[in-house]
Formats: structure tokens, C-alpha cells, sequence
């Protein structure tokens, strides 16, 4: 079978839909689509949506209670790996009226030209868009381009094709609830993945009053993912600059020997931080020479440049340290963001 003539599944996570719901089932049905749904514990009050769309011809997993969209979609991409063996992917798609069944269409299209990358369909935020949506893709956009070197246009969309060949590390990627759908693409580069984006129409209903967000709650969990990313240079600048003060400030060292030797341990602490928590154990030994042909790059410029600074701008070598490794560390998480811990 080519991989055009390969199904593609649609999976619609739902915790107490309404009819809107049945709608979409059946126009996707109609288009000689799979679909399956899952029950997020909405429990008996909502069963009825639930059978009417089976009647259908849907297939439902069902949750005894709520888990969250995350493990809603995990379970849905587990059940569809054991039931479809011969699909080209899953596409998810929200339950509230959002997609529209010619959008989830385009991205089957997609899926099918593009087997080897994450789809998105990426919303434009024209018209009259809720604030909060507005704002939280802006937010969100930004600090993902940064903590990933990836841009995308819609971070937070919830109509996305998953390929075939992902679904198994899909299952397994951490998060029960919305911050989910953030380490996926956090995970884009552990799985090998590109990204194409398809423009898709931009719905709110209601004001989005629908949607089982909580902008506080939820938010915290997508930033706190991110901000992984961030610690590990905030962690090891406090230890680099508090060694660095100890040797120079109490010890009387020079200040070329008090930046060496707050480097030597900083870094160790660094790259450790970065490899196992940061960037998920990759890279291997090829890692370690690039991260310190890194450091001892990095270790010239800047030893050079607190001796040099002093002498040109009236400040102390233990306060011109600050913004010149300020600019240092920051060039640094970019060079082992795309090079050093890079699959």
C-alpha cells in the first residue's frame, strides 16, 4: 500500500462535549474517515453524545474519570496503534467546534506529502480573537522559539497530524494535560521530526468559553517545561560567579586564575545539568569533547575579556564579569542547543 492510499486516523479527545460533537462525527464518517474518540470521565451525564457518535460508526475509548487531554490523547494514540496497523498517521482534533472538517481534510492531505514531519494547523489570530488566546500564543511562541530554535506559528494548536513513524515515541512523551501538547514539540528533535505548518481557519465560540483551559493552572505547567531550559545556566552562573568572588575577593587570587578555576567547576556542573536534564541524555561521548572545546573557547574570551574590560570601562573585573558572561552564556546555550547536544 503507497502512502497516499494509507488511512489516516482522526482522534477527538472530549470531556463533556455536546452535540457539536455528533456533528463533526458525522461529517467526518461522511468523508469515509476513522475516528476515534475518547471519553475523558465525562461519566453518565454525557454518555448519550458518546453513543450516538459510536452509532455513527466511531470508534470511543472511555475513561472511568477525568485524566486530562494528554493522557486522552496518549490513550487514544495507543488504542489507534493496536486497532489501525496500516495508517499513515493520526491527525487530533478538538471536540468543540473549532476544526472544521475541511481543515482536518487539508491535513490528511498534508500528513500524506510531508510522512516524516509534525503538521500543524497553524491558526492566523485575525478578527475577533479572545485576548487570552491571543496573548498566550505570542508568550508562548516566543519562549518556545527560543528554548527550541524551532518557529512555529501556532504553539498551542490543537489540530495537528501525527506521523506514523512517531506514534510510539508519542505515547511515551511526559504530560496529563494541556502541557502535553507542549513537550511534544519540545520532543521534536529527540524524534527526528520537522515541522509544516497548514494555514487553518481561526474559530472561537462563545468567546472560547468552551475550552477546559485554566490560563493559570495549565500556563504554569507549559512554562515550567520551557524554563528547564533556562535553569541550568542561571544554576551554574550562581556557582561560577560565587566561586569566582570566593577567590578573588577572599583569597586575593588573580582575577585570569579565579576565572579559571570558577570555571573548571561550573562547567562540570553545567554540562551535567544540560545532558540529563535539559537536553534528555543526548549526544553521548561526541557531546562531551564539543561541550568542552565550548568551554575552553568560551573560558579565552572570557578571561581575556575580564582583564582587557577593566582597563577601557572604570569598573572592577568582579562587576565587568557579570555582563560579559551574560553574553557568554547566552551564545553558549545556542551553540550546544543546535550543535553540541544536537541528535
Amino acid at each position: 500500500m503507497t502512502e497516499e492510499n494509507k488511512r489516516a486516523v482522526v482522534l477527538i479527545p472530549a470531556y463533556k462535549p455536546d452535540e457539536r460533537l455528533i456533528a463533526l462525527t458525522k461529517e467526518l464518517i461522511d468523508n469515509k474517515l476513522d475516528v476515534l474518540l475518547v471519553d475523558d470521565g465525562g461519566g453518565e451525564t454525557f454518555r448519550h453524545i458518546f453513543d450516538a457518535c459510536r452509532a455513527l460508526g466511531a470508534e470511543v475509548a472511555v475513561h472511568a474519570v477525568n485524566m486530562g487531554k494528554g493522557r486522552a490523547l496518549k490513550t487514544g494514540i495507543n488504542a489507534a496503534m493496536l486497532k489501525w496497523q496500516d495508517m499513515a498517521g493520526i491527525v487530533t482534533a478538538d471536540a468543540d467546534g473549532q476544526h472544521t472538517p475541511k481543515d482536518i481534510l487539508r491535513l490528511i492531505d498534508a500528513l500524506h506529502q510531508h510522512p516524516d514531519k509534525l503538521v500543524l494547523g497553524s491558526r492566523a489570530f485575525t478578527g475577533n480573537v479572545p485576548k487570552k488566546s491571543l496573548w498566550g500564543n505570542k508568550i508562548t511562541r516566543a519562549v518556545y522559539a527560543l528554548a527550541s530554535g524551532v518557529k512555529v506559528g501556532d504553539t498551542q494548536t490543537g489540530l495537528r497530524a501525527l506521523p506514523a513513524s512517531s506514534l510510539a515515541a508519542m505515547a511515551r512523551i511526559d504530560g496529563e494535560r494541556y502541557e502535553y501538547e507542549m513537550n511534544v514539540l519540545l520532543k521534536l528533535r529527540d524524534m527526528g521530526l520537522g515541522v509544516y505548518e497548514v494555514p487553518i481557519e481561526t474559530i472561537y465560540i462563545d468567546d472560547n468559553a468552551g475550552s477546559h483551559f485554566n490560563p493559570v493552572r495549565d500556563a504554569i505547567k507549559i512554562y515550567m517545561v520551557i524554563f528547564k531550559y533556562l535553569f541550568s545556566s542561571i544554576a551554574s552562573f550562581v556557582i561560577d560567579y560565587a566561586l569566582y568572588w570566593l577567590c578573588l575577593g577572599v583569597f586575593g587570587l588573580p582575577a585570569l586564575v579565579s576565572y579559571a578555576l570558577a570555571r573548571l567547576v561550573s562547567s562540570q556542573v553545567n554540562y551535567n545539568l544540560n545532558k540529563h536534564t535539559v537536553f534528555g541524555g543526548r549526544g553521548g561521548k561526541s557531546a562531551m569533547v564539543k561541550y568542552y572545546v565550548l568551554c575552553v573557547v568560551q573560558g579565552l574570551i572570557g578571561a581575556g575579556l575580564v582583564q582587557v574590560l577593566p582597563s577601557v570601562i572604570p569598573l572592577s573585573a568582579a562587576i565587568i564579569k557579570i555582563p560579559v558572561d551574560l553574553v557568554l552564556f547566552m551564545l553558549s546555550y545556542f551553540i550546544q542547543r543546535d550543535y553540541v547536544f544536537d541528535k
